[in-house]
């Protein structure tokens, strides 16, 4: 229901066009009258108003004067301006403050309903437009903390361009935390389950023990948690500023900071695994550096952490362990393998989706990656042996045969049949191509197979529905798709090839038949015989008569 006011100092005015609108029945409207600027402004205090007509030339208030009251106590009201004075700077005046239109009252009662329906119409779309902000923003933070882990893992998976934009990230995300300062990085381990607990009961055991957390460490230090690799949970911790704490700061007290911050949480770590293991039946193993790391250090600690928990006094249960990272000289950075991870996913998904620029880029990468460790022959062969299953996957999909003896496939699963990292890498850089190759001469297959069966359907159904609508219905796509697909394919509009199409018989069946122009043009899909006439003349330059008439004086 929209609220109408009528405003003018002339009642008869006011008491016709309430009376008007009132028993108008085409919106729903509440209608009111005002006879003077005053009175206006005392509905305005009682109620809102969505659209008020109201007279520019009155006594002691005029409309422009009302409508700026109006607008600051209800910012969304349209105001339709009446007046007997076509005066552009009223209309000008209006428009600057976001008037809705101007009509004078000599055009009548049509007018006015133009601009109500305008008014209500525009009032409309802001509501619309407000919906889907809201409901936008609504799903947004619904969907925050998501985005705000999957940041936090591509940080931790090496992701150099998520740490370069790390404050601007941080800042649309709303992460609790400072890019600019280092950050203590404290790795949880869930040393069992429970045999009976399904995948949902694992993943309600995570957030319980996230909330456990919580509950000894967010009042002292801002923080953030991401689930990593199976069972395992990662927290970013920082201190506190001093002004949050109330205390002066002092640039001099930051190390102790640090220093009583790590102290507080790994105090806390240890009631935190009695918590969970009295109140969850789970234990739980955690590692820390009781150093901060900056941002850029976070892959490769979380590597150092995995290790810790993976190997020796690790492979125990309910353990508390800290580690003393140095920052290491570039030369003897150790091998991520939280980075091989996504540049995998990150291959694969390239090599379906046959985008084979991109998927040499990163496959250089992974194996220059390989090549910097030439004695450590485990690193070569888990990047070698993570990449044959995503191959033999394509080979077998694509049902690629005999490549030739510098592609043996069977060579696949034998790494040490090559005989260097470099003949590894361009044997497997072979195969890639060999895959890519298959995938585009399949494409260009199916391509040309869309297209002659677009070309048929036009040829047996000129006479009928050709429209694009239509022929992408009995192809499978999309109509805008299909449109470029087809020019992409035979670089001529599809809608052109349709005109040609029923041009060119139009000409044979005028040439070689004595088939009337009307049934020629209902043959070749023309409802209206003028508008085929007009078709004709257009693309041939000539009417349909003129064309048969040539062509018979060239026959006899």
């Amino acid at each position: 229901m929209y609220r109408l006011l009528i405003v003018d100092d002339e009642p008869i005015i006011v008491n016709g066009l309430v009376d008007f609108f009132s028993q108008h029945e085409k919106w729903p409207l509440e209608v009111y009258g005002a006879y003077s600027a005053e009175e206006a402004l005392e509905l305005l205090l009682q109620m809102r108003l969505d659209i008020v007509i109201t007279d520019i030339g009155m006594p002691e208030m005029d409309g422009l004067q009302l409508q700026k009251k109006i607008t600051q106590q209800w910012p969304r009201c349209k105001l339709i301006f009446l007046t007997g004075y076509n005066d552009f700077q009223f209309v000008q005046e209006a428009i600057r403050y976001n008037g809705v239109d101007y009509v004078l009252k000599a055009e009548g009662d049509e007018a006015i309903v133009r601009a109500v329906e305008k008014a209500i119409e525009y009032s409309r779309e802001e509501l619309r437009k407000e919906q889907l902000m809201q409901q936008a923003d609504k799903q947004l933070r619904l969907a925050l903390p998501a985005l705000q882990k999957e940041l936090l893992r591509n940080i931790v998976h090496g992701d150099f361009i998520a740490v370069r934009r790390l404050s601007e990230q941080f800042a649309e995300l709303t992460v609790p935390l400072d890019a600019e300062r280092e950050v203590l990085m404290v790795l949880a381990r869930i040393d069992s389950y429970k045999p009976s607990y399904s995948v949902y009961d694992r993943g309600l055991l995570a957030y319980a023990i996230q909330n456990v957390v919580s509950e000894f460490l967010q009042g002292s230090v801002h923080m953030a948690s991401v689930d990593m690799e199976f069972s395992r949970v990662l927290w970013f911790i920082q201190p506190k500023a001093s002004e949050e704490s109330g205390s002066q700061h002092d640039p001099s007290d930051s190390e102790n900071k640090w220093s009583n911050c790590a102290s507080f949480v790994q105090g806390s770590l240890e009631s935190i695994q009695q918590t969970c293991k009295e109140l969850l039946e789970v234990p739980i193993s955690f590692v820390m550096d009781n150093n901060p790391a900056p941002w850029t250090e976070a892959s490769q600690l979380y590597e150092t952490y995995n290790r810790m928990l993976s190997q020796g006094l690790g492979m125990g249960t309910e353990l508390l362990l800290t580690c003393r990272s140095t920052a290491p000289e570039p030369q003897s950075a150790p091998f991520n393998a939280g980075k091989m991870k996504k540049r995998l996913e990150l291959l694969k998904l390239q090599l379906e989706n046959g985008q084979k620029e991109a998927f040499d880029s990163t496959y250089l990468e992974l194996m220059n990656e390989g090549a910097r460790y030439p004695d450590e022959s485990g690193i070569r062969q888990e990047i070698y042996y993570s990449l044959v299953p995503m191959f033999l996957a394509c080979i077998n999909r694509d049902r690629i045969g005999d490549l030739g003896p510098q592609l043996d496939t069977s060579k696949l699963t034998h790494m040490e049949s090559h005989s260097s990292w470099g003949a590894v890498t361009e044997y497997l850089h072979g195969i890639s191509s060999a895959v890519f190759a298959k995938t585009q001469a399949g494409m260009q297959h199916e391509e040309h197979t869309v297209v002659k069966k677009i070309h048929r359907y036009i040829h047996d159904n000129l006479d009928g529905d050709v429209s694009l609508v239509r022929i992408g219905d009995v192809v499978g796509h999309n109509s805008k798709y299909l449109s470029r697909l087809y020019k992409k394919i035979t670089g001529e509009d599809l809608s052109q090839y349709i005109a040609n199409t029923k041009l060119s018989r139009a000409q044979t069946l005028l040439k070689e038949t004595e088939m009337k122009i009307y049934e020629i043009s209902a043959a070749v899909g023309f409802l209206s015989e003028p508008y085929f006439y007009r078709f004709f003349r257009n693309a041939a330059g000539i009417t349909p008569q003129e064309y048969r008439d040539m062509h018979t004086r060239t026959n006899t």
